[in-house]
């Protein structure tokens, strides 16, 4: 049996060849998740105008409102696993969700809110 070796060019070639091959893969992913998410925007209906002013001056909101939800604890409130709200995300099925920085983050309001809306729907 023979046994071939490469040579220290040739490696360095394949371990190029396999960083190029992940990046790729990567910006792929990343098109994907944009292609659904210009797709989700065209299916919505664009949401009224109220132009009326309200009766009292707006107040603070409640905590319940702004408070920010991690995917763990979103998975966890939902008895679901983190891998089903990450594809919800991805898909842009399940409740919307805030990008700051590299981190994704849940408005309880809106989980509240599309929990309701499966709820109609079955």
């Amino acid at each position: 049996m023979i046994m071939h070796f490469m040579d220290p060019n040739q490696t360095k070639i394949v371990e190029l060849l396999r960083e190029i091959h992940l990046i790729a893969f990567k910006e792929i992913e990343r098109l994907n998740l944009r292609i659904a998410e210009l797709e989700s925007l065209s299916h919505r209906q664009p949401e009224p105008v109220n132009i009326e002013r309200p009766a009292k001056p707006p107040s603070a909101p409640k905590k319940s409102e702004v408070e920010m939800m991690t995917e763990r604890q979103v998975a966890e409130s939902l008895s679901m696993s983190i891998g089903s709200v990450r594809k919800w995300r991805r898909l842009r099925t399940g409740p919307r969700f805030v990008k700051i920085g590299r981190a994704v983050r849940y408005r309880r309001r809106n989980v509240e809110a599309w929990l309701e809306s499966c709820a109609r729907v079955a």
